[in-house]
């Protein structure tokens, strides 16, 4: 669909897709599978102009498939605009079949032979006339150079220092230096208007230039640089002209990464290809100035990047002296266009550019941003990326242009972190006295509204002061921005205009030239102490730092409606300053920033290591719209269009060994939770288990804490200990600082691989400065550590208020800030996805090629997903929930799973086998596979069918999924099928539950473990399959109880029948309530709730055994005194939910969803058939069907308490059984399922219904257990039955 509409909006020619490495210039003869198919889909997507997210495991090469697949096709791009450029033969072609009139077909042709001409006039006129002036201005300015011209354009003064120089301040000193920290005019709009000058004069009658004149003039004194690429002009190309043309912009990618070194690591990779040798292309990383600036006094002292800004700029301006001026700055253009020449004919990384400004006493900061434009490749960090000012600073354009972000997992945290601000007490009061200090000085010489603004900006501060002062220790508090505004009793301030007048009247960088002056002057006097106010001043933040955090924040108060704001008010004790008070803007919704590069460039392209699960990272990036997508830009910021590509590590499994150490030497638990963590015996076992480690592993050893503080806590502990020593006499013992990594990681690297050496052991932080883009390849990491899970603190204000909002993005309110017990199910997805992200990052640094090796070891006792186990419902197609659901492809979680038994009523390969790694074995039970090629068989599956004591009419019904993984099992019991309706329309439920496994050790066996083999054996699944049971730790099943069937008849022996069906239902619900004699007294006090998918032959009967059972009565034993003392109705509180003939003709998938209901008409009209019993299903969603088999027991005088049944039991005579006249009961099919006991019931929509919690956590049915009696008119849906 995408494809289709965006070939009619584009009247490009497709461009053919390569099928080589060759093609794509790839330097290696042979790549791996997968960077050939990166490369192909990377083509595509960027041909095709679509989003698209791709996960190429660490070590596969997915930089070299990025520069080679989107170089190849920037390079076939510009073939092609080469190749239809339009001319007149081609733009006047008529095809034969043509129609129209000649003359309408010639209007056409005319048109748009004029309309192509004219725009690649405009390209090769603009492209001309820039290099027209690039040679023009050379020759001048060596004409100038040779007649030492260049003193005599330095002296030109501007008209504005002609006339300030006439004039002395009333504070004395000299008038031009002030003239530089006074404002300019402002005027900001209508309301203005009147006060503006019309006669050309300012207010105090000097002439009043326009703002294009002013730069002309400032220029033309040689007070500004020359070159400045941000600047755009329509000026000619004369000779004398001071401003140049733009640069045309050709097509490009533009490539953003976190950090410098992995943008140099790029752009090292690009220097290996052709494109680099034979194309000849051109690629420019940028920087800011706090990397690329190599002017030593402008560094000097500078703690910020703000501060190396505004010194910066303060070098350029009017009134800075001769030899204050900056000496990388050349006034003329030559020196610059050298600059570009030498980074367009190599490529450079920022430090090769940095060094190659140094050597040419040219500025490599701005040289970068002039060789943009002409640039094939722009490497770039993130921030200058996402962020829409900094873009327009850099000179960036995106429009029609390739953007690539690589490491792209945390682009969402990025996003919120760069448009989320933060204001303390401290920087506010500074800036309330640095302002009242500049307006008391300079308020005489302020024109238009300065005097108006500040004296608004000056109030606002003191009302933020003292808002601020009020704020009692110990203080948290979430509010929206209007609230904040109100509470600080500054609602009657016009915030959005005072934003607006700081971005353009440019106080900010006043003030900061205004506090250097001051703090200059005092020091001047060495005998003068500096005044209170100075020193109040200079003792808070870095003047430039605080103007621009005070700046940003108004920029963020300006935007009060804006989706997904929020203002958090926290104050905290400080031991050197008392009380900190801080104001941090939230921004919690990442789209409209990212919304912006989506809309303006062609493709959009996230790629990544660890980018699953990405549904989450597409939801906030792309939200879903409600409008209809019509054009193709919709239709690329549709989430449902969003294409993800995922390809498995090509390292063998035998290169990996994978861990899980739950307990310590001593055999306590590894435990790290936040109350765990002040345990000096639990870090001291967490210090034995690595030093155990370390005595057995060759090579470097680098392990990860979840943060600073614990590592800290951590290595304190194990150094008073002596288990650093102990460790130390094998491995040196590097840590990684919160402030600085790079020489830990040199040493740590020399260690490793010096001769001789046992190598070393790193201590550092996930998401720390090692934990991402660092190559621990080989010996430098042998084992990677993860010294617990690393979930974020939900005791942050920060994190609760974005799962509230994740959460309530699906039109579902807002979880309980911080209380993971109340968090729902998106948020709870959240969390957990932020958690594995940062893992996944953190490991992945070992293992960086084909034939790398290392183990990865879990020192904690909480890495399973489902520990206490859960019940999940599955996702329907197109439907979005407010509670959790589970895919099979989650479930299986493929990458990792060993082995996998599978059994199901209908199985379709087809299917399936693609959810699963070819390496992976599968013992496969089911009685109808479909989609199979029998010719084909998988070498690793082995099909398993099980006794069938008659010879027909008997079934495996059983659904039921055993998934082991290197160091857990999974157990699933599912009510769906293995087939893709009952994943994506047929709403089915699933308990899950994850358990311990060690190959190395024999756990004790428990009712439950026993009752699982027993169970496997009886569909006869493989005895060595079977016994990796007794590696299973079991332990925490608890309050979980199997119930099976298996057919009966022929040869089968009867014996041990009470252990299945309902005869095993009541043999469990005796465990759990007793014997229940039955007598004259005996009342029923269980009201009994089942959903199922089929309805079979039934009668009162039967039902009332079954009722009996489920009441822990076998009634095979009690048959007789029932029949006696009861009537068929009274002893039955069964409710049995199936979907009538209307439910399924509205649903939402069409009526094609019968065929997975199954009933036959001529049972239900039987005359004994409990039509009694018979309640409406009330599915979570109404217009859709249900395929889950579940029974809910309320049980005593409350019913808030009792049990419920997970599992492929339909509530019928073949999966529950009968019992004979002989009292011997018959089974048809195989079933599996589980009853959980200790469920709590609560009631819910004012008492109609209820809902059921298990262990603390409630039970995701997909239903509702309402009791709505069928109505007269109602029917069970019969089919075609």
């Amino acid at each position: 669909m995408v494809t289709q509409v965006l070939e009619k909006a584009t009247p490009e020619e497709r461009l053919p897709t390569p099928q080589t490495a060759s093609e794509f210039s790839f330097p290696i003869a042979t790549p791996y599978p997968i960077q050939l198919d990166f490369m192909q889909r990377l083509f595509e997507t960027i041909e095709r102009r679509e989003f698209a997210i791709f996960e190429s495991p660490t070590g596969t090469g997915k930089s070299l498939s990025i520069i080679c697949g989107a170089l190849t096709w920037l390079k076939h791009d510009s073939e092609r605009k080469a190749r239809t450029a339009p001319t007149a033969a081609s733009s006047t072609a008529v095809t034969d079949d043509d129609q129209r009139p000649d003359w309408v077909v010639a209007y056409e042709k005319k048109q748009q032979l004029d309309a192509g001409n004219a725009a690649g006039s405009d390209e090769n006129d603009a492209q001309q006339k820039y290099l027209r002036w690039v040679a023009n201005t050379r020759r001048r300015e060596a004409a100038e150079r040779k007649k030492g011209l260049m003193a005599s354009r330095r002296g030109v003064p501007t008209a504005s220092k002609a006339e300030s120089n006439k004039r002395k301040t009333d504070e004395g000193g000299n008038g031009s230096d002030d003239e530089v920290v006074v404002v300019e005019a402002y005027y900001s709009g209508d309301e203005d208007a009147q006060q503006k000058p019309s006669n050309g004069l300012d207010d105090d009658g000097q002439v009043h230039y326009s703002a294009e004149v002013r730069k002309l003039l400032e220029r033309r004194a040689g007070n500004r640089p020359l070159y400045d690429s941000s600047d755009d002009s329509d000026n000619d190309d004369s000779s004398d002209s001071a401003v140049p043309p733009k640069e045309p912009s050709i097509t490009k990618v533009i490539y953003a990464s976190r950090t410098h070194s992995q943008l140099q690591q790029f752009v090292n990779e690009i220097k290996r290809t052709q494109f680099a040798s034979a194309d000849k292309v051109k690629c420019v990383t940028l920087g800011s100035r706090m990397q690329l600036c190599v002017n030593e006094r402008a560094r000097q002292g500078a703690q910020s990047v703000h501060a190396i800004n505004e010194r910066c700029l303060e070098m350029q301006t009017a009134g800075s002296k001769k030899s204050a001026r900056c000496g990388y700055l050349p006034l003329q253009h030559t020196l610059m266009l050298d600059f570009k020449d030498a980074t367009g004919s190599a490529i450079m990384d920022i430090e090769e550019l940095a060094k190659e400004g140094r050597r040419r006493c040219t500025c490599p900061y701005y040289g970068a941003r002039a060789s943009v434009n002409g640039a094939h490749v722009v490497a770039l960090p993130y921030n200058t990326l996402l962020s829409r000012s900094a873009r327009q600073a850099m000179g960036i354009s995106l429009a029609g242009n390739v953007v690539v972000i690589d490491e792209a997992h945390n682009l969402v945290d990025t996003i919120l972190a760069i448009h989320s601000i933060s204001l303390d007490l401290r920087t506010v009061k500074a800036l309330q006295e640095m302002v009242q200090m500049y307006f008391t000085k300079y308020w005489r010489r302020l024109k238009g509204s300065n005097v108006t603004y500040i004296r608004q900006t000056t109030a606002l501060l003191k009302a933020l002061s003292k808002f601020m002062q009020t704020i009692a220790d110990g203080t948290t508090r979430v509010v929206s921005v209007n609230e904040f505004l109100t509470m600080a009793h500054a609602d009657h301030i016009n915030v959005y205009k005072i934003d607006r007048y700081l971005r353009e009247s440019k106080l900010g960088r006043k003030l900061n030239m205004f506090s250097d002056r001051l703090v200059q002057k005092d020091s001047d006097v060495p005998s003068k102490r500096p005044t209170a106010t100075v020193r109040e001043t200079v003792a808070g933040p870095a003047p430039a730092t605080a103007v621009a955090a005070f700046e940003a924040f108004m920029e963020c108060l300006g935007k009060p409606d804006r989706t997904g704001s929020r203002l958090i008010i926290r104050a905290t004790s400080s031991s050197k300053s008392g009380v900190e008070v801080e104001l941090k803007y939230l921004q919690l919704d990442p789209s409209e920033a990212f919304g912006e590069i989506c809309s303006e460039a062609r493709a959009v392209v996230l790629a990544g290591g660890t980018m699953k699960p990405a549904n989450d990272v597409v939801e906030q990036l792309l939200p879903s719209q409600s409008e209809p997508q019509s054009t193709p830009l919709d239709l690329k910021l549709d989430p449902a269009n969003a294409r993800l590509f995922a390809w498995s590590h090509v390292v063998d499994r035998s290169h990996i060994c994978s861990v899980v150490v739950g307990s310590g030497p001593t055999g306590a638990a590894l435990r790290f939770a936040h109350g765990d963590q002040g345990d000096p015996a639990k870090l001291r076992e967490a210090g034995l288990a690595l030093a155990a480690l370390c005595q057995v592993t060759p090579g470097g050893v680098v392990a990860f804490f979840p943060s600073y503080a614990l590592l800290d806590r951590m290595h304190r502990n194990w150094t008073s200990a002596g288990i650093v020593d102990r460790i130390s006499k094998r491995k040196p013992v590097f840590v990684e600082s919160s402030t600085s990594s790079g020489d830990v990681l040199e040493l740590y690297s020399a260690r490793v691989k010096a001769a001789g050496s046992t190598g070393a052991l790193l201590l550092s932080v996930v998401g720390g400065r090692l934990s991402e883009g660092i190559n621990f390849s080989d010996e430098l990491g042998r084992a990677v550590v993860m010294v617990g899970v690393p979930f974020p603190s939900l005791a942050s204000p920060e994190l609760a208020e974005r799962l509230a909002y994740y959460e309530g993005m699906a039109g579902a309110p807002s979880a309980a800030s911080g209380v993971i017990g109340s968090m729902g199910p998106r948020a709870r997805e959240l969390y957990e996805s932020l958690c594995m992200r940062a893992v996944n990052q953190s490991i992945g640094r070992a293992i960086r090629h084909r034939n790398d090796y290392a183990a990865i070891v879990f020192l904690d006792a909480s890495d399973l997903r489902y520990p206490e186990g859960a019940v999940r419902t599955t996702p329907l197609r197109g439907v979005t929930t407010d509670y959790e659901t589970v895919s099979l492809a989650d479930l299986l979680s493929a990458d990792y799973l060993e082995h996998a038994v599978l059994t199901a009523f209908v199985l379709d390969e087809s299917w399936l086998l693609p959810h699963i790694d070819p390496k992976t074995t599968l013992t496969l039970v089911t009685s109808n596979l479909v989609n199979s090629d029998t010719d084909e068989h998988p070498d690793n599956t082995t099909y398993v069918s099980p006794e069938f004591p008659l010879p027909h009419g008997q079934i495996v019904h059983t659904k039921m999924l055993l998934l082991f993984y290197a160091h857990s099992m999974r157990l699933v019991v599912c009510t769906g099928n293995l087939v893709e309706e009952d994943w994506t329309i047929m709403h089915n439920c699933v308990y899950v539950q994850d358990f311990p496994m060690d190959s190395t050790r024999v756990f004790p066996a428990n009712e439950f473990s026993l009752a699982l083999a027993y169970s496997l054996l009886d569909l006869s699944i493989p005895v060595n399959v079977v016994a990796r049971l007794n590696h299973v730790d079991f332990t925490r099943a608890t309050d979980l109880h199997i119930v099976t069937t298996v057919p009966t008849g022929g040869a089968r022996k009867h014996e041990f029948m009470e252990e299945y069906g309902m005869l095993r239902l009541a043999q469990v619900v005796k465990q759990l309530y007793g014997s229940r004699p039955i007598d004259e007294e005996f009342e029923p006090d269980t009201r009994l709730y089942c959903v199922g998918s089929s309805l079979g032959r039934m009668d009162y009967t039967w039902l009332r055994e079954f009722y009996l059972c489920a009441h822990g009565i076998e009634p095979r034993l009690m048959r007789k005194y029932v029949f006696d003392h009861s009537t068929p109705n009274d002893m039955v509180d069964v409710g049995i939910a199936f979907h009538t003939q209307a439910q399924v003709d509205a649903c939402r998938y069409g009526k094609q969803c019968g065929q997975f209901i199954m009933t036959k008409r001529s049972k239900y009209e039987a005359r004994d058939f409990p039509r009694g019993a018979m309640v409406r299903t009330e599915p979570l969603h109404k217009d859709t069907l249900l395929h889950a088999k579940a029974m809910v027991a309320q049980v005593g005088v409350e019913q808030d308490k009792g049990w419920v049944y997970v599992g492929s039991h339909n509530c019928t005579r073949a999966a529950w059984g009968t019992l004979h006249k002989d009292e011997l009961p018959y089974f048809n099919n195989y079933e599996f399922g589980v009853l959980l006991s200790g469920v709590q019931f609560k009631k819910v929509g004012g008492g109609k219904g209820v809902r059921a919690v298990w262990k603390e956590s409630a039970l995701e049915l997909p239903f509702q257990v309402v009791w709505r009696p069928y109505y007269r008119e109602d029917v069970p849906y019969f089919g075609t039955f």
